[in-house]
């Protein structure tokens, strides 16, 4: 069993707190977990395995899923945990708090989102506990692990300018979760499909012009962008700004490739 987790910052019986020194306010999740760890946990998993496990989580509304090994480098705040492969999962950030624009409300919809997806989460812990595999949950509120950096080494896709993650199939417009497990035989991403996406932003930086309280600040010399997390209201606010002016949120992956394939030819004329 891994137990011997550096629980430094939280609390054993509520493991995802954040409080009022954080940006994201003062405000907690409780563990939904119904199965224990099983006490002689297995270690590999089959391919057909993998396949009806996708297919249940697609049925539960996740987006996207990858794998990925070799994460204690994506630990945060000096956490350490006795897991070394994880399930990266995805989950659409829902059109009612882009509409009603930051503020309370839309802070509420938020919460209700990420108590939503926490739960899945522990649900689909729940479904590998119960075939026998040891997980932790890394809910998506948590401040334990790199979500954006872990996605993107799992080939989930890119990070842009604004630190979040952009993927295929809903852009940056997304909440991203992990379980943390010991599966010796995960399947590898060789991808390197997204590597564009980071070019592209170099020429778009739409995200750091809509951040209405310049927590995204552009260098125009050198093309890079600095997060001012005391600034940003995202946690506190629920602000969509930069996803809503991101043109793989607006436009789709698809539309966006194309531009930039434009983009790339003009510059080598």
């Amino acid at each position: 069993m891994a137990d011997n987790w550096n629980f430094d910052g939280l609390v054993q019986d509520v493991l995802v707190k954040t409080t009022g020194s954080s940006c994201c306010g003062d405000i907690t999740f409780p563990d939904t977990s119904k199965i224990e760890n099983p006490l002689n946990p297995i270690d590999t998993v089959t391919k057909e395995f993998l396949d009806d496990f996708e297919i249940y989580l697609k049925q539960l509304g996740v987006v996207e899923i990858a794998y990925v090994n070799d994460i204690k480098d994506y630990f945060m705040h000096g956490l350490d945990f006795d897991f070394n492969s994880a399930i990266v999962f995805s989950y659409e950030i829902s059109q009612r708090i882009h509409e009603v624009g930051a503020g309370a409300k839309a802070q509420e919809y938020n919460n209700d989102l990420y108590r939503d997806f926490g739960n899945l989460a522990y649900k689909i812990s729940d479904y590998l506990r119960l075939r026998g595999f040891e997980t932790l949950v890394a809910h998506p509120r948590e401040e334990t692990i790199d979500f954006s950096h872990l996605a993107q080494k799992a080939g989930m896709g890119a990070i842009g300018k604004s630190g979040l993650l952009i993927s295929p199939e809903i852009g940056p417009n997304q909440k991203i979760a992990a379980i943390l497990v010991n599966i010796k035989n995960l399947p590898k991403s060789e991808s390197n499909d997204y590597d564009w996406i980071p070019d592209y932003c170099n020429y778009c930086t739409s995200c750091a012009r809509a951040c209405p309280h310049d927590a995204l600040v552009l260098d125009k010399k050198t093309k890079t962008v600095s997060f001012v997390e005391d600034l940003c209201i995202g946690c506190s606010e629920g602000c969509t700004e930069c996803i809503q002016a991101c043109p793989f949120y607006k436009k789709g992956y698809d539309i966006v490739f194309e531009k930039y394939k434009k983009i790339k030819m003009k510059s080598k004329k």
